[in-house]
Formats: C-alpha cells, structure tokens, sequence
C-alpha cells in the first residue's frame, strides 16, 4: 500500500500557524478569503513553505486575493 500523503496547500492565520490543508488551490484560496473575511486579518496561503498569495480584509465583511502580480503605486 502507498502511504497518504500530506496535502501541498495550507493557510496560515496572523502568527505563522498553518489552520488548515487542502488538496487544491481553489479550495484553500475560498477557505482563505472566508477567514480573512471573518478574523479581519491577513492569511497567508502557501504551497509547502512558500508563500503563493495573501487572503487581505477589505471593508466590513469582505477580503480579496492578493497574488502580487501588480505592483505596489509609488505616490
């Protein structure tokens, strides 16, 4: 038999402490946008120890995904 292997995405609350894994991104990335929703805060998503995108609050009740494909606006 094959050992189960452990699933390559997970999200990470404010401290560092990965919350949950999941097999898929979509579902790591919905569950990650739920928590930033909730907590008010930043959570990471990572794909083993790296990090592939930010779950970010955006006004009451809601958050958006942040992959850092567009750069920060020098104002």
């Amino acid at each position: 038999m094959t050992k189960a292997k452990r699933p390559p995405f997970g999200i990470c609350d404010s401290k560092g402490q990965t919350v949950s894994r999941f097999h898929t991104r979509f579902m790591a990335t919905k569950s990650a946008l739920s928590w930033a929703a909730q907590k008010g805060q930043s959570v990471a998503i990572r794909r083993g120890h790296i990090i592939i995108a930010w779950a970010r609050p955006f006004g009451p009740g809601a958050s958006r995904l942040d992959e850092g494909h567009t750069p920060e606006l020098a104002l």
